[in-house]
């Protein structure tokens, strides 16, 4: 962040909406900061961090989690059965044989349910995760850990923006245009009623996103979406439906950030992924920012 506020111009959300809707120009190297699922962490650790250097940043919402925090997403489920767990074996998973004898093999065992998770219908990824879980530890309690809605409300009047990032969090190409429908209006109807207003922007769960999807996103009025898709957003060919982003995760070195930064390094990055080519499966990872 100190490198963003030395070297950029890091905008908001609304001075984009506005650059968008009026025609006029951004300042160069502009940075747009953003986080995805309303970690509780983000106010403890991020947002000081960006008061501190004056940085504005948008936070993409699972409308359904904040104040329920018997409520874990399903990822993190898995993660705390994973971690629960005394078995030193999984079996009857789609996956087959999975052994759990160590640390590292929870670790790729975890890694291989979750993304299995993101490549099946909804429902059934869902019903998978009850059943590994209630396979590894029986009779666990679950929590997450997301926002409050008091919480959130207190961090927008210190300059936080909140977007739409569904209400449940499915992975939107395997739910029914139906399912994609209600995921986005809810979640703009949830901001509404408890924020006052909600800006016309959405990020999609995992980045996941077909044109069907993108589809359903315009015609609810939606006007920026953002993806997983890794590289930077040129005036002249921008999608505003499908705005790409610089994913940092905890092995993103500060090396490999100042360079994914530059043209070139975004370039390699999208190539990296395959995004130049085609649409990657998007990673996932737990405290995810990103800037576009």
């Amino acid at each position: 962040m100190q490198h963003l506020a030395r070297h950029y111009h890091v905008i908001g959300m609304p001075q984009l909406l506005n650059s968008i809707e009026s025609g006029a120009s951004l300042p160069k190297r502009a940075v747009l900061i953003t986080f995805d699922d309303a970690y509780a962490d983000f106010a403890e650790i991020a947002w000081p961090i960006l008061k501190r250097l004056g940085l504005p940043a948008t936070m993409f919402v699972p409308t359904a989690y904040p104040d329920h925090p018997e409520v874990p997403f399903s990822w993190d489920k898995l993660y705390q059965a994973f971690k629960a767990t005394a078995r030193t074996e999984l079996c009857g998973t789609p996956l087959g044989h999975l052994p759990l004898r160590d640390f590292e093999e929870k670790r790729r065992g975890l890694r291989k349910v979750q993304g299995c998770c993101t490549t099946i219908p909804h429902d059934e990824a869902m019903r998978l995760v009850d059943s590994v879980c209630a396979e590894l530890v029986e009779g666990q309690e679950y929590s997450g850990s997301v926002l409050t809605w008091d919480q959130l409300r207190k961090l927008t009047k210190e300059g936080l923006t909140l977007g739409s990032h569904t209400r449940t969090h499915p992975i939107m190409t395997q739910v029914t245009a139906d399912t994609m429908r209600e995921e986005v209006k809810g979640s703009q109807e949830d901001l509404k009623r408890e924020m006052g207003t909600a800006l016309p922007i959405f990020c999609y769960p995992n980045g996941n996103h077909n044109n069907t999807v993108v589809s359903v996103v315009r015609d609810e009025g939606i006007r920026l979406a953002f993806t997983t898709l890794s590289g930077e957003n040129k005036s002249e060919s921008l999608d505003l439906l499908r705005l790409r982003r610089v994913v940092i995760t905890p092995r993103t070195s500060i090396a490999v950030f100042y360079a994914r930064l530059f043209r070139i390094g975004a370039y390699l990055d999208a190539w990296r992924h395959g995004s130049l080519k085609k649409n990657p499966i998007a990673t996932w990872s737990k405290h995810r920012a990103s800037v576009v």
